[in-house]
């Protein structure tokens, strides 16, 4: 594979893909709210007592950026990184659901206007390949085996939470957020340091 590169950051990526992934998800539910935890604050004090009588299901959603080549043209590509992997294999266990959301767009432009969105399932086994190529043949095509983990419809997505997110109360929601992120960076202690630091999914709160 030739040298690829991001064009656009995380960030970036999120203000598009957020929008989108809550108006798929106000489809089966009342109230959809995307956080980005700090603990001193969605998970601070506060917030705990205000929503103390509260109880919710939780998605998490990781944006990920599409990298271009200078050599083909054609391709965006796309790595999902180890880290991801594993953040994404503890909220198996937690009981929240964490996928992936790529924007299938070649400059700032295509961002505009609700792009085509690779929407990921990130059950990848240890040893998988991490680095892929999507080709532009009048419509992206991701190659396999990623084109294996693509929800390929919103019911996908509603069923993926129907069968694996739990119900959770805030301080159940905070103690989860903080494995996720500790085991995402193969640590076996709670660090507010380590926590403020690389990846971390969106989180949307459902009722």
């Amino acid at each position: 594979m030739s040298k690829v590169t991001s064009f656009i950051g995380e960030h970036t990526v999120e203000l598009t893909i957020v929008p989108m992934f809550k108006k798929i998800l106000e489809e089966e539910f009342e109230f959809v709210v995307p956080i980005f935890p700090w603990m001193t604050r969605e998970g601070g004090i506060i917030s705990q007592l205000v929503h103390k009588n509260d109880e919710f299901k939780i998605i998490g959603l990781y944006p990920r950026r599409p990298k271009l080549s200078t050599k083909e043209a054609d391709s965006i590509f796309i790595k999902i990184s180890e880290q991801i992997i594993l953040g994404a294999r503890s909220g198996q266990v937690q009981g929240i659901p964490i996928i992936g959301g790529l924007p299938l767009v070649r400059n700032f432009w295509e961002l505009s206007n609700n792009p085509e969105c690779l929407w990921l399932n990130l059950d990848f086994e240890k040893g998988a390949k991490l680095e892929y190529q999507i080709k532009f043949e009048n419509s992206f095509k991701p190659e396999k085996p990623l084109s294996e983990k693509v929800l390929t419809s919103y019911n996908e997505i509603h069923q993926l939470i129907n069968k694996k997110s739990r119900i959770f109360d805030i301080n159940n929601a905070i103690e989860a957020f903080r494995k996720i992120k500790m085991e995402s960076m193969n640590l076996d202690f709670y660090s507010r340091f380590a926590y403020m630091g690389g990846y971390k999914p969106i989180y949307f709160l459902l009722k």
